[in-house]
């Protein structure tokens, strides 16, 4: 008993220095290498690790080994990783993610979940076959049921292996997955198939598996706006003083009252309000007439009327696009009434997709609604931004994430894991 005692009092002492030494070889291969490298960890290695992980959740008890998987070499692990994480967070332009350090404390703290989990399935394993065993006098499908019931030792374990599984699982995508997770970005023109793409991580152009043909590129814009802007960029409140009323003090006559309540009123209309007249501080603007055709600029006539003078002025405005110039009407020497250029409301591409096995998909990539083919993901990622809506080709992002299932997988088990505990916590 003696011995037992010691070793249990020294045991903490070694998990920390092995935690340490570990930490140190981090830190000694952080300096020779420059950096942990994923693709050390892509398949198949990530696959044997995960099986690695699996053989040493078997490990008894009475193995040295089995301190890993228990409570303190756990919370070690977990200030690690925290104090890392905040590091990550307050140093800019660092790549402590990407640093061996950061990396062998991730496989420790697996590792230690695995042993965890698989200590915690072997005391389940024999509280259900003790309960069979004993002789209860019951029926087996009484004895089942009691299995699940809140005093049943199912209902007991299950929050601790749904959340410790679930935890391991996104350790494990998102680990031991980055190995094989590939981000592109490919340009395609129109009625052209690429399949060469320029790798996000090494800015390298490689050949992908799968293959891009762009059928056609479309935008939906909103309304250009009119407004009247100071054409001299004159600080104008700095001209006369601003009454707390939203008014205005005129120190240097009428012109001075127009600039500052033009500037003040901060007004915009859209195209669509056609006929409609606007007042903007002193003057009132009506669009009596727009023109929006594909491949030209959109322009408006307008007819402009100062409040003060009664003076009128019409003519054309347009925000002008990449062959054509933009067109404002000038009111006096320092204000102008302009058109802005259309905002994108929403573009889109649609698309085949070809693989190498031979398969095609058609279909349309909106932004945040990407085509699916296989484990690729397509994202409508950007257009040529000085042809606008008659850009003739599309920019796709290319993702590819094989272990995206096992996150899924394991944010279910985690939330299996909340409402059973939320169940047991309410049994008293």
């Amino acid at each position: 008993m003696d011995t037992e005692s010691k070793r249990k009092q020294k045991a903490p002492l070694i998990e920390l220095i092995f935690i340490s030494a570990v930490l140190t070889a981090g830190v000694a291969l952080e300096i020779f290498t420059k950096g942990f490298d994923f693709s050390l960890i892509s398949f198949p290695v990530n696959l044997i690790l995960v099986l690695i992980l699996i053989l040493l959740g078997t490990i008894k008890g009475s193995s040295p080994l089995s301190a890993f998987g228990k409570t303190p070499v756990a919370l070690i692990l977990i200030l690690l990783i925290t104090l890392l994480s905040v590091a990550m967070g307050l140093i800019p332009g660092n790549s402590i993610k990407s640093s061996w350090p950061f990396a062998l404390v991730y496989m420790m703290l697996m590792v230690s979940l695995s042993m965890a989990v698989g200590r915690r399935l072997r005391t389940l394993r024999q509280k259900v076959s003790g309960f069979f065993l004993k002789d209860t006098g019951g029926s087996l499908f009484k004895d089942t049921g009691f299995l699940l019931k809140g005093g049943g030792p199912l209902v007991k374990e299950a929050g601790f292996l749904f959340n410790h599984l679930g935890i391991l699982l996104l350790l494990i995508a998102t680990g031991l997955g980055r190995g094989d997770f590939k981000r592109y970005f490919i340009t395609v023109p129109e009625e052209k198939v690429e399949w060469r793409g320029e790798n996000a991580f090494t800015g390298e152009v490689e050949e992908l598996p799968v293959a891009i043909q762009l059928n056609d590129f479309r935008m939906e814009l909103y309304p250009s706006k009119i407004m009247i802007v100071n054409k001299t960029n004159d600080v104008i409140a700095g001209h006369g003083k601003i009454a707390e009323n939203g008014g205005e003090i005129a120190e240097n006559g009428q012109e001075e009252q127009e600039r500052q309540k033009v500037q003040n009123s901060q007004k915009s209309y859209t195209l669509s309000e056609v006929n409609n007249t606007f007042n903007m501080g002193g003057w009132s603007v009506r669009v009596d007439s727009v023109t929006d055709r594909p491949g030209y600029a959109p322009a408006a006539f307008v007819t402009v009327k100062n409040s003060y003078s009664d003076t009128t002025l019409t003519g054309w405005i347009s925000c002008g696009n990449y062959f054509q110039m933009s067109r404002q009407l000038a009111i006096n020497d320092y204000l102008m009434v302009v058109m802005t250029p259309p905002d994108p409301k929403s573009y889109q591409s649609d698309v085949e997709v070809f693989t190498k096995k031979g398969v095609s998909k058609s279909g349309t990539v909106r932004v945040n609604h990407p085509v699916t083919a296989g484990s690729w993901k397509i994202y409508q990622y950007s257009y040529d931004t000085v042809m606008g809506r008659d850009s003739g080709y599309s920019v796709f992002e290319l993702v590819y994430d094989p272990w995206v299932i096992v996150v899924y997988i394991g944010i279910v088990m985690l939330f299996l894991g909340a409402v059973t505990l939320f169940w047991k916590g309410g049994e008293r």
